[in-house]
C-alpha cells in the first residue's frame, strides 16, 4: 500500500515538473452506484438492490505535454483530482421464506463517505476542443460509514449495525471516462465526461471471521462536469489561438 501511494506521488511530481500546460479547476459528479455482493440480487431474492444515486465534487490539476501549445497537435497529460464522494447504497429486504411479498419489506441505506484521489492518463486528439479520454487508478480514503433506516412495512425490522470500523480505510479502483472538452476563451474551459469505475479491493472487513464471507465491491457510473482555468506556457509569437489551429486542422483533413 505504501509503495503504491509513493509511486502515485512520484508520478504526480514528475508530471508537474515537466508539463508545458497546466489546468486547474473544480467539478461536480452525479452517478448511480452499487456495493456489489454476491448475497444480494437485483430481484427475486430476500435482499435486493435499490437504485441509488450519489453525488461528489472536488478539485483538479492536470499537466500536459504539448511542447509549445500548438493547437493542431494531439495532447497527452496526467490529471489528478481530490474528490469528496458520498455513496448511499439502498437495500430492500423481504423477510420470511418462500415467495417474496412485494408489500412486506423493510429498506435501509448503507452510507459511505470517501475522499477519492484518481491519477488519470488524459488524451485529447484535437488539443482540447472535442473528444477527451481519461483512464487510470484511484485511491479512496474512507471518512465515515453508517446505516440509515429508510422504510419498514414489517414489525421489528432487523437493520444491520455497521460503523466505520466495518469497512476498509483505503480501497483501490480503476476509472475510465469519455467526454467532451470545450474552450470558452484562451483561459477558461469546461469538460463533461461520462465516468465509470470499479473497486477491486474489498470495501468491507470480515470482523467476525465468517467462513462464507462475501467481499463487497464498489461500482459507479455517471456524469462528471468540471470548470477549468488554463495556465498555458505558450510561446506568444507562435500561439495564434485555438480557433486558428482548429481551422488549420480541418483544412488539412
Amino acid at each position: 500500500m505504501r509503495v503504491f501511494i509513493l509511486l502515485y506521488i512520484f508520478l504526480s511530481g514528475c508530471a508537474a515538473a515537466t508539463a508545458q500546460t497546466v489546468h486547474i479547476g473544480g467539478g461536480l459528479s452525479y452517478y448511480n452506484n452499487y456495493l456489489f455482493n454476491k448475497e444480494v440480487e437485483f430481484e427475486g431474492q430476500d435482499t435486493v438492490y435499490v437504485f441509488s444515486g450519489a453525488m461528489g465534487g472536488g478539485l483538479m490539476g492536470a499537466f500536459y505535454f504539448d511542447y509549445g501549445g500548438y493547437y493542431y497537435r494531439k495532447m497527452f497529460g496526467i490529471k489528478t483530482e481530490l474528490n469528496f464522494s458520498r455513496i448511499g447504497q439502498s437495500y430492500k429486504v423481504f423477510p420470511g421464506g418462500g415467495s417474496a411479498n412485494p408489500n412486506v419489506f423493510y429498506r435501509f441505506r448503507t452510507k459511505l463517505d470517501y475522499i477519492d484521489v484518481p491519477l488519470l492518463f488524459n488524451f485529447c486528439p484535437t488539443h482540447h476542443q472535442g473528444f477527451t479520454l481519461d483512464v487510470g487508478p484511484q485511491i479512496s480514503f474512507l471518512r465515515n460509514a453508517n446505516v440509515i433506516a429508510e422504510e419498514s412495512r414489517v414489525d421489528n425490522p432487523n437493520y444491520p449495525i455497521l460503523t466505520k470500523q466495518d469497512f476498509r480505510p483505503i480501497t483501490y479502483s480503476a476509472l475510465i471516462g469519455i467526454g467532451c472538452f470545450y474552450n470558452f476563451t484562451e483561459s477558461f474551459a469546461m469538460v463533461g465526461t461520462f465516468r465509470t469505475g470499479y473497486t477491486f479491493s474489498d470495501a468491507r472487513v470480515n470482523r467476525t471471521e465468517l467462513q462464507e464471507y462475501s467481499p463487497t465491491n464498489r461500482f459507479w457510473a455517471g456524469a462528471h462536469i468540471m470548470c477549468i482555468y488554463k495556465l498555458n506556457k505558450y510561446y506568444s509569437d507562435k500561439n495564434r489561438g485555438y480557433k486558428y489551429y482548429l481551422k488549420r486542422l480541418k483544412k488539412n483533413g
